[in-house]
């Protein structure tokens, strides 16, 4: 039995065709490991945006939303951990899904190994546009006025921002040099003792070990597709391209 990681999927992310597409590929993966796993943990960014009006759900994902049901109905878990794209998850994953939904870091013991998960975003507290953002995304004042502006207009504004953010930003070259992200991943597993750090939001894959500590970055599902899976012993990168 695996343990498989994936992030960074981005559904909904323009042009349409794109993300059907991507969707297409993800629903397969999914569908391709059911048979031998444990547990799958999806690291944020899922969705390029997603938001819980309580009365509306996002059109697109059924796929997806489908796919998840049918693994966690057959008794897998399915971890579901907020990215900076897909923050404002309420209880509807949870609910109708069945996602166990992690909004913050989760340590968990995976055969005797001990791991901390999470998307990754939140780590790099040097970035100050990035923890500014993530302080309005996650206020709940804040989230409670966006949910009064009409969806149409609330997630074409969401989706065009995410777009534009995208091309400014893409994927980000991988240095352990003066790294925050590598740094303070170190630190966090000197505090917890920590055997393997996953996380995704750099958009490139990632696979360093020393001193018995690995930091893994997941790919992401722009160019192919990856994932990591544990089979107890050791962690691979496979990208599906």
């Amino acid at each position: 039995m695996n343990y498989y990681f994936a992030a960074d999927v981005h559904l909904g992310l323009p042009p349409e065709n794109d993300s059907r597409e991507r969707e297409c590929r993800f629903v397969n993966w999914l569908d391709s490991i059911k048979f031998d796993a444990k547990e799958i943990f999806l690291l944020g960014d899922i969705f390029d945006f997603w938001f819980e009006y309580r009365k509306v759900v996002p059109r697109g994902f059924v796929r997806t939303m489908g796919k998840i049901a049918e693994l966690t109905d057959s008794g897998i878990p399915v971890h579901f951990f907020a990215g900076n794209h897909d923050l404002w998850v309420s209880d509807y994953l949870q609910s109708e899904v069945g996602v166990i939904f992690h909004p913050n870091d989760y340590i968990a013991d995976l055969c005797g190994y001990k791991f901390c998960m999470t998307h990754g975003d939140a780590i790099n507290t040097s970035d100050r546009n990035h923890v500014l953002l993530r302080w309005i995304f996650t206020n709940r004042k804040l989230w409670k006025l966006f949910a009064v502006i009409h969806p149409y207009i609330g997630l074409s504004f969401a989706h065009a921002w995410s777009k534009s953010n995208r091309k400014k930003h893409g994927r980000i070259d991988f240095s352990t040099d003066n790294n925050p992200y590598y740094n303070n991943a170190c630190e966090i597993a000197k505090e917890h003792n920590l055997d393997f750090f996953v996380m995704g939001h750099l958009h490139v894959p990632v696979n360093l070990s020393e001193n018995n500590f690995n930091f893994i970055v997941l790919p992401d599902w722009f160019s192919g597709g990856g994932y990591a899976v544990f089979d107890g012993k050791e962690m691979k990168i496979i990208n599906l391209k």
